[in-house]
């Protein structure tokens, strides 16, 4: 690496500052990790590109600052999840291969890799929250590329970005349940019986008993409505059997 191309420690002080109000300003997870990648492509070297894959309940999502190749991104579609990127959110370790010319590793995803102009890649573990694991990857056009300052990059890059997007998303979360608590306020007469089954039950407060609503109708993949009113049911059909 060029010395005049590595990175300061100013400059690195200053991506992190950025990366910082880009993510409590984000209004939605996507957003927040485009601005990341913006932000970590600029103090990366020329040669070294990155991406982040998120894993959920759902497929994996990709995320690139630049133009990567969806075979090198996309390692679930495109090598059955058998990639660097796959393997570090399996393990929730640091993966790294300084040549995968010489790297017996993921053949599949690593022979499309290499024809993209992939030599070496770097997979760096993060978790948002319990639901929500993913890794930022580096992928450099060159064996050899992940010295000097550059895997610390990936390192306080990742950790930062862990942290503030797991406090970030609890806010839009609670965000969110304040903005349905008004609507439920305006109207939802299902919603609102329900919440006060959950309190009755549970002995917590609206809010709380608003999100586990919130996380049934989420795991149940129906609306917040349908899972209010099939509880709203239960519970009268429940009050309504006679006592034998």
């Amino acid at each position: 690496m060029d010395v005049d191309s590595k990175p300061h420690l100013v400059e690195i002080v200053a991506a992190l500052k950025e990366i910082t109000a880009r993510i409590t300003s984000a209004t939605a997870l996507p957003d927040a990790i485009d601005d990341l990648l913006k932000v970590t492509a600029d103090i990366l070297p020329g040669h070294v590109q990155c991406g982040v894959t998120l894993i959920s309940e759902g497929e994996p999502a990709t995320f690139a600052a630049t133009g990567l190749a969806p075979e090198v991104l996309d390692e679930a579609k495109h090598a059955d999840g058998d990639g660097p990127c796959m393997e570090a959110v399996r393990t929730r370790d640091i993966v790294m291969s300084q040549s995968l010319g010489d790297d017996k590793r993921w053949p599949v995803w690593s022979a499309a890799a290499r024809r993209h102009g992939v030599q070496s890649v770097l997979s760096y573990p993060f978790d948002v929250d319990e639901l929500v694991l993913g890794a930022l990857n580096l992928y450099a056009d060159r064996p050899h590329a992940f010295t000097d300052e550059v895997p610390i990059i990936a390192m306080l890059v990742a950790d930062h970005a862990s942290l503030l997007l797991r406090v970030r998303m609890r806010q839009l979360t609670q965000e969110e349940l304040l903005a349905r608590m008004s609507e439920v306020q305006a109207g939802d007469a299902a919603v609102e019986r329900a919440i006060g089954i959950v309190m009755a039950q549970r002995g917590c407060a609206p809010e709380q008993a608003l999100r586990q609503l919130h996380d049934a109708a989420t795991h149940l993949g129906v609306g917040l409505p349908a899972v209010a009113e099939r509880l709203v049911r239960t519970v009268g059909d429940r009050g309504a059997t006679p006592a034998p």
